[in-house]
This record gives C-alpha cells, sequence and structure tokens, in this order.
C-alpha cells in the first residue's frame, strides 16, 4: 500500500498582520472550523493570521494570532516563515502550480485529475505521470490503485482557479461536505474535489473517514443517509421480484434487478386489495383465507372476527385493525371466517390450518 505524507500542524504564536483584498465567496472562520475542527487554518483574505479551530463543531473558542513582520503563515507546515520562503495563496489564488510536487515530499503519491486510472508519484521535486493495471483506479485517499467498486471518480474535476476553502485548508486535507454526508471533499494544491463514499458508507466527521451508516457521525450541517433497507438481500444475496413486507400479511416489495447485480436498496412497497394476502409461494394476490400468514391477520377486518393462525377452531376479535381477544368455538367445531361464527362443518382454510 502506498502511503501520504501528513503535514504537521504545529505552529508559532506571534503578532502582526498582512490583510488581502476581501472577496465575496471567501468563507468565514465559523464555517470553515465548522469544516475541520481542531485544525489551524490561514485567517481568510491574510497571509500572516492563523486560527486555531476549536475541537467541536459547537464551540466558538477560537484562538487566533499572526506572524510578527517579514513573516507569513505557512497553512502546509503550521507556522510562521520568512515570506522570502513561500507563496502566500491569497496573493496569487488565481492559478495553481504547475509542478505539484514542487512542494510535496519525496515519494508522495497524488491523484492524476481528469484521469482516473492515473497517478502522480513525486521524485526529485517533479511529477512522474504513471498509470494503475488492469483497469484499475486510483484511490487519493488510500493512495493506491483499487477495484473501479471499491471507489468511485469525483463527478467535478479541479478547476484552474483556487477554491476559497483550500485557501485557508492545509493541503493534502479531507474533510466533510457541508450538504450530504455521503460525500467528502479533498484540497490538493489549491483545488477543491468532493468524492462518494462507497455504498453503504457515509463520511465519518470524527473519524476522517468512510465507515458504515449504521455507524457514522455526521456533520450536524451535513443530509444524513436513509437506512439503507435489506429487503432485497444483501451485498452477498440479491433478491428480485415481490417479496413479503414481512410486517403484514397483504404488503409486498418489488426488487428492481439492478446493475453490477447490487441490490434494489430502495424497492416500491405495494398492498393486495382489500380482502386479498400477499401469497410469497404464487408471487401474488390471493383471497385472505387461502393464504397462510403469521402475521396479524385483522388488516380490514375492523370489529370483525378472523381465524387464528394454526387453530382452525380459535378466533379472534379485531380492533382497529389489530386482534384483541381470542376465543375458541365448542367441541367439534370449526370458526369460519366467512359467516362470521362456528360450524360444525369442517373448516380447513389455509390460514388457520398448522
Amino acid at each position: 500500500m502506498f502511503k501520504v505524507c501528513m503535514l504537521s500542524m504545529a505552529f508559532l504564536a506571534l503578532a502582526s498582520a498582512k490583510s488581502v483584498a476581501n472577496d465575496d465567496n471567501t468563507p468565514t472562520v465559523p464555517e470553515l472550523c465548522a469544516l475541520l475542527p481542531g485544525a489551524t487554518i490561514l485567517r481568510p483574505n491574510s497571509c500572516t493570521n492563523w486560527v486555531k479551530c476549536p475541537p467541536f463543531t459547537n464551540s466558538t473558542d477560537y484562538e487566533e494570532g499572526s506572524c510578527v513582520f517579514g513573516l507569513y503563515f505557512n497553512k502546509d507546515e503550521g507556522m510562521c516563515m520568512y515570506k522570502e520562503e513561500m507563496e502566500c495563496p491569497y496573493e496569487s489564488s488565481n492559478t495553481v502550480a504547475g509542478n505539484r510536487c514542487a512542494r510535496e515530499n519525496e515519494g508522495t503519491f497524488m491523484a492524476d485529475h481528469g484521469n482516473c486510472n492515473g497517478y502522480v508519484y513525486c521524485k526529485d521535486g517533479k511529477e512522474m505521470k504513471s498509470q494503475c493495471p488492469n483497469n484499475l483506479v486510483f484511490d487519493p485517499k488510500r493512495s493506491e490503485c483499487v477495484y473501479e467498486f471499491q471507489y468511485t471518480c469525483p463527478s467535478a474535476r479541479p478547476s484552474n482557479k483556487s477554491n476559497p476553502i483550500c485557501l485557508s485548508f492545509p493541503n493534502n486535507v479531507y474533510f466533510a461536505d457541508p450538504d450530504d454526508c455521503t460525500k467528502y471533499s479533498h484540497c490538493l494544491n489549491g483545488s477543491l474535489v468532493t468524492y462518494e463514499c462507497g455504498e453503504d458508507q457515509a463520511w465519518d466527521h470524527h473519524k476522517g473517514i468512510c465507515v458504515p451508516t449504521s455507524e457514522v457521525v455526521c456533520l450536524p450541517t451535513s443530509k444524513k443517509p436513509e437506512p439503507e433497507s435489506e429487503v432485497c438481500g444483501t451485498k452477498t444475496t440479491v433478491l428480485v421480484g415481490p417479496i413479503s413486507d414481512g410486517v403484514s400479511c397483504n404488503g409486498y416489495y418489488f426488487c428492481k434487478k439492478m446493475e453490477n447485480n447490487t441490490r434494489d436498496r430502495k424497492p416500491e412497497h405495494f398492498t393486495c386489495a382489500p380482502g386479498y394476502f400477499f401469497d410469497n409461494d404464487t408471487l401474488s394476490c390471493r383471497d385472505r383465507l387461502n393464504v397462510k400468514c403469521s402475521h396479524d391477520r385483522c388488516e380490514g377486518m375492523d370489529n370483525k372476527y378472523v381465524n387464528v393462525p394454526g387453530d382452525c377452531k380459535a378466533y379472534a376479535l379485531c380492533k382497529n385493525n389489530v386482534s384483541t381477544t381470542k376465543g375458541n368455538c365448542p367441541n367439534n367445531y370449526f370458526f369460519d371466517e366467512r359467516t362470521q361464527g362456528c360450524t360444525p362443518r369442517v373448516v380447513s382454510y389455509a390460514a388457520c390450518s398448522a
């Protein structure tokens, strides 16, 4: 597995300031810190001011400082440096450096933007482009070549103009998408690219990785993923066609056949007409008395009596479409749901058969 070098977030607390003209699209400090809690960032429209973000999104405990005369704040190194030794992103934010490896460590791997199968390797401060083998795609988060089902290439491509968020954030940092918990963003050399987590995964705001949706802690502003239905099977076992909803006698889902042999994650729900139940054996809606169902049979039978599953001599009273009190017919009598009474005629509906 390829390794990615993470940049230090250490900094020096100094004083003085240099500002740059404001931009209407420039994010505010609270907006930036909400995306990257605990980080030290370059204050927007400044070359010398830094902000230490609070570790929690709902906190306003910011620490601010500025570099002394002759020094700029290097957001990638997290420290003040002589301005002759670095470039302030707010003084040259219209373009991104042509050689992305100029400021990267030896041996760094990066995505080759616009080429999902390619990647860039930094050697001697220069870009060395290469391709993943066997139609694999390059995952910049893992810094390795993976199968297409393991990584979704970004739909958006970085522009030649530096992104306002990335002007303040350290280079090569990943953070939550402010609107959608299943997505995350990556700042690389001033450009911002948004990615999407894999199936059944979302971006964990605290851990900084994609995790199963059942375990995720989303950014408070992000839209949380809807619970994924497993009616149509799992990742390893895929079901197609009509399937009982598992909670009622008359309801069923229809699982569509999906591409790449994946399950239908949002199947449509249907209900049989009154007097009919869904029969999983014949995959049809049938007369309710001809269908064996272990769920409550009182659906559509309010203030009436119904046969009890497994005992054709028993009956149950329905109230608000839910079975309540139960009773039994006298010896040698059977309950007939059609006539709503006990009868000496042998009743053997599938609805009450054992």
